[in-house]
C-alpha cells in the first residue's frame, strides 16, 4: 500500500502571541529565508559543478557537492576536514547550526528543481521555515480539558534556533505557539503521522500559520484485494478514461457483459465552468492589450497591478473547479468499485501537442491545448484514489497515441466527418470520439495483458512497473479485445 503526503494548514492564535514571540519568529524566519536565497544563488551559479543526471534522464542537484562549496567540517578525521570552502555560510550566519543549514539547503534544492531562478525583478521568497521530526525539532502537545488554561488546548513547541548563552555555553529554548485547532484538523491529524512543519507569515492579514506535512497511510477497503490475490467474489471490470479540453473527461466501463449500456458510459462536463473560463479569458486579453498599448505610448498606468490580481483570482477559481471535477470522478469510481473488481486506466495525452502545427490547427485551439494542465489532473486523481484505499497498480496511466484514429469495434482506421463523431466505413460503426478513445484506452490495457511483449506494465505518470500477475483477475474480459 502506497502512502501519501498531505498538507494541513492551521492558524496560530496571533492575538495570544506576545511581542517577544513575534519578534523571535520574525528573526528566525527572516534569517532562514536569507539563507535559502543565498543557497539558490550558489546553486544557480555553480549548476554545472553540482548537477547530476538520474537514470530517467532528469537533472538533479547533488547535495553532497553543494555542501563541499558551502559548509566546513570539524567532526571528521584530520585529513578529511574541510577548513575552507568557496562560499562559507557559517561566516555569514554564525548563529545557525549545521542541521539548520542542511534544512535550508533541502528547501533551496527543492525550489530550484521546481523552476525557481534568482532574478533582480523576481520577488523574494516567502518567509518560511521547515523543521523535520527526525531531528526532534518540534513537538505537538494536546492538553486535556481539566488542565486547559484560558488560551488554547493545542500547542506546538519549536526549537528556537537562535543561540541563547548561559554560563558560556549555547543552548536552545522551546518556543511554544498556540494553535487554533478545529474538529476537522483533529480528524486529519489522526489519519497519519506528522512528518514536518513549515511556518509562514501572511502579509495581507499579518498572521502566522503552520503547515503540517502528514504522512497518511490509506485505509484498507472492502473492495480491494492484496497483491497477487485473485480470490475476489466481484466480477472484474476496466474503466477507461479519456481526458479532453472542451469535455473534461469521458469514461467507458468494460464489464464481463458483451454490450455497453448507459450505466457503463459517463461524461464529466460542466457548462458553468466553460462560461466562467471564457469570461476570465476575455478580461485577461483586454487588459493585456491595454497594457501593451500604454507601454508603446510611454504612459504610467496601474494595469499590471489589476492584471496580476485578475490572474490570481482566475487561478484560484480554476483550481476550485479542478478539485470539484476530481471529486465527481472519484465518486463515480467508488460507486463502480462497490459492484466490480475495478481497474482504472487513464490515457496520457502528452503526444497531442507534438503534431499540432500551425497549418493543421487554428490559434485558439493551440492556446487551449498549451494551457491544458492534464498532468495536474492525473496526479490529483491518482492521489485522491490512493487516499480512499485504492492500490497503486489499480490506477494506471498509459499512452493514448492512436486511440482516436481507430474503430472501437473492428480496430481499423476511421474517418471523422463531424467533430465529435467517429465513423468506420468497413463495419459502418458510428460513435462519439471521446467515448471511442475511452474504450480504446481500456482495450489497449487489455492488449498488454493478453498479448504481452514483456512481463511488466509501466505507469507513464510515475514510471512504476507492475508485474502482470497483479492483473490476472481480468481474464474474464478477453472478449473485449480487438481482432488482429
Amino acid at each position: 500500500m502506497e502512502d501519501v503526503v498531505k498538507t494541513l494548514k492551521v492558524r496560530i492564535k496571533n492575538e495570544v502571541l506576545t511581542t517577544r514571540k513575534k519578534e523571535r519568529l520574525r528573526r528566525i524566519t527572516g534569517r532562514d529565508t536569507r539563507i535559502i536565497e543565498k543557497y539558490v544563488r550558489i546553486i544557480h551559479h555553480n549548476r554545472r559543478k553540482i548537477s547530476i543526471r538520474t537514470k530517467k534522464g532528469k537533472i538533479r542537484v547533488h547535495r553532497g557537492k553543494l555542501d563541499e562549496l558551502t559548509l566546513t567540517t570539524s567532526r571528521v578525521k584530520e585529513e578529511e576536514r574541510r577548513k575552507t570552502v568557496p562560499h562559507d555560510l557559517k561566516k555569514m550566519f554564525p548563529y545557525c547550526s549545521h542541521n539548520e543549514f542542511q534544512e535550508c539547503r533541502d528547501i533551496a534544492v527543492q525550489l530550484y528543481e521546481q523552476g525557481y531562478r534568482p532574478r533582480p525583478t523576481r520577488p523574494p521568497i516567502k518567509r518560511a521555515r521547515r523543521q523535520l521530526i527526525n531531528g526532534k525539532r518540534f513537538i505537538l502537545v494536546h492538553l486535556p480539558k481539566e488542565k486547559n488554561n484560558t488560551l488554547t488546548r493545542w500547542w506546538v513547541g519549536i526549537r528556537d534556533s537562535l543561540d541563547t548563552w548561559k554560563r558560556k555555553t549555547p543552548y536552545h529554548q522551546k518556543l511554544w505557539l498556540p494553535l487554533e485547532m478545529s474538529d476537522f484538523h483533529q480528524k486529519e491529524l489522526k489519519k497519519g503521522r506528522v512528518k514536518s512543519l513549515e511556518l509562514r507569515y501572511k502579509r495581507s492579514t499579518r498572521e502566522w500559520w503552520v503547515y503540517f506535512q502528514l504522512k497518511v497511510l490509506p485505509p484498507s477497503s472492502f473492495y480491494l484485494t492484496s497483491q497477487g490475490d485473485n480470490s475476489s467474489s466481484l466480477p472484474p471490470a476496466v474503466l477507461g478514461i479519456d481526458l479532453g479540453i472542451n469535455i473534461p473527461a469521458a469514461g467507458v466501463l468494460l464489464t464481463p457483459k458483451k454490450k455497453l449500456t448507459k450505466k457503463e458510459i459517463k461524461f464529466w462536463y460542466t457548462k458553468q465552468w466553460n462560461r466562467i473560463n471564457h469570461r476570465y479569458k476575455l478580461k485577461l486579453s483586454r487588459l493585456q492589450r491595454k497594457a501593451a498599448l500604454n507601454d508603446q505610448l510611454g504612459k504610467k498606468h496601474q494595469v499590471y497591478r489589476f492584471l496580476g490580481l485578475l490572474r490570481r483570482r482566475y487561478r484560484n477559481v480554476k483550481r476550485a473547479y479542478i478539485h470539484q471535477f476530481i471529486s465527481d470522478v472519484v465518486q463515480t469510481i467508488e460507486s463502480y468499485a462497490q459492484v466490480y473488481d475495478l481497474f482504472v486506466v487513464v490515457g496520457y495525452p502528452k503526444h497531442v501537442r507534438e503534431g499540432k502545427e500551425k497549418e493543421k490547427s487554428n490559434r485558439k485551439f493551440r492556446r487551449k491545448l498549451h494551457q491544458w494542465n492534464f498532468s495536474l489532473v492525473l496526479s490529483l486523481l491518482r492521489r485522491a484514489l490512493i487516499l480512499r484505499g485504492f492500490e497503486s497498480h489499480r490506477i494506471l496511466t498509459i499512452e493514448e497515441r492512436g486511440t482516436s484514429s481507430h474503430c472501437a469495434r473492428c480496430g481499423r482506421k476511421v474517418s471523422r466527418p463531424v467533430r465529435g463523431l467517429v465513423h468506420c466505413s468497413s463495419c459502418n460503426y458510428t460513435f462519439h470520439s471521446d467515448l471511442t478513445r475511452g474504450m480504446n484506452i481500456a482495450r489497449k490495457f487489455l492488449g498488454y495483458l493478453f498479448r504481452p511483449r514483456c512481463n511488466t506494465i509501466t505507469d507513464y505518470l510515475t514510471g512504476q512497473k507492475f508485474s502482470l500477475t497483479h492483473f490476472t483477475v481480468c481474464r474474464g474480459l478477453s472478449h473485449w479485445l480487438q481482432p488482429q
